[in-house]
Order: structure tokens, then C-alpha cells, then sequence
């Protein structure tokens, strides 16, 4: 058997991991948050995560839905690995409970309007998801 020097055998290691990160530039980090309105939690909330960077083409959204208490855990769009792209992203809520109302057969209204005020429709909502970090990512919405 030939013997394996230590620190070659670290120094391997390290490089294989760090080239299997690189290349793809869409590395994931932990994003987790509370979404209210009004100090008050939102459940039922879904939260989705578009990166801005479209030159990026290995970079895919997340998405989450809040429970009870308006806590989401982001998952990639392929639902296959907890997290969001490294970078800047557009955030994009919608009330699950409305759109559940919206989709019926008939096309016609059942359910209640949308919890979301109206302007964070309009208005951009952006989050920048660091490398390296549990990011928290809480969206406090006001009616006023």
C-alpha cells in the first residue's frame, strides 16, 4: 500500500470541493423570513424569489408558502434544494387563499380579495441573499 501524504491529501480535498461550487456562478444560501401586515403574521402567503440577474441562466427562482405564524423556508424552483441564488431578487407575494378563490371553473370570483394591500403589487419589493449566511428575508407589509 503506498502512503498517502496528510497534506496532499487536504489540499486534494479542498480543491475538488471548491471546483464542484464554481463554474455555474448559482451558488444557494439558507433564506428564511416572516412575512405580516401590520405586526400582525400572514398565513397562507406565497413568497417567491426571481433573481435579477438574467445573464445568469443557471440561476432559477425559489419559492415558499407561510404557515400559521407567516414563517416560509425558500426552496428552488425545482423543488429539489432548500435556498435561493446567491444575488439580488425581485420578491413577489401573493395570497394563496385568493387565488385558490380566482381559479373555480366558472372563471368567476368566489373567495376574498387578496390580503396583500394593492400597492405591493406596484411596488418592487428586492432582497439581496448573501453567500455564506442564514439570510432572513421578513417582508413587513402595512395597510397604511
Amino acid at each position: 500500500m503506498v502512503p498517502i501524504n496528510k497534506s496532499l491529501a487536504v489540499v486534494c480535498m479542498l480543491f475538488c470541493a471548491g471546483f464542484t461550487g464554481c463554474g455555474s456562478g448559482n451558488s444557494l444560501a439558507k433564506v428564511e423570513g416572516i412575512v405580516t401586515l401590520d405586526d400582525k403574521p400572514l398565513a397562507d402567503i406565497r413568497v417567491n424569489f426571481q433573481p435579477e440577474n438574467r445573464s445568469d441562466e443557471g440561476a432559477m427562482g425559489s419559492f415558499g408558502l407561510t404557515d400559521a405564524s407567516g414563517k416560509f423556508v425558500l426552496q428552488t424552483s425545482d423543488s429539489k434544494t432548500q435556498g435561493a441564488a446567491v444575488g439580488r431578487h425581485r420578491v413577489i407575494l401573493a395570497d394563496k387563499l385568493a387565488e385558490d378563490a380566482e381559479d373555480s371553473d366558472a372563471g368567476i370570483r368566489k373567495g376574498p380579495k387578496s390580503r396583500i394591500p394593492a400597492r405591493y403589487a406596484r411596488e418592487e419589493l428586492h432582497f439581496e441573499v448573501k453567500p455564506g449566511v442564514k439570510n432572513q428575508a421578513d417582508q413587513k407589509l402595512t395597510s397604511k
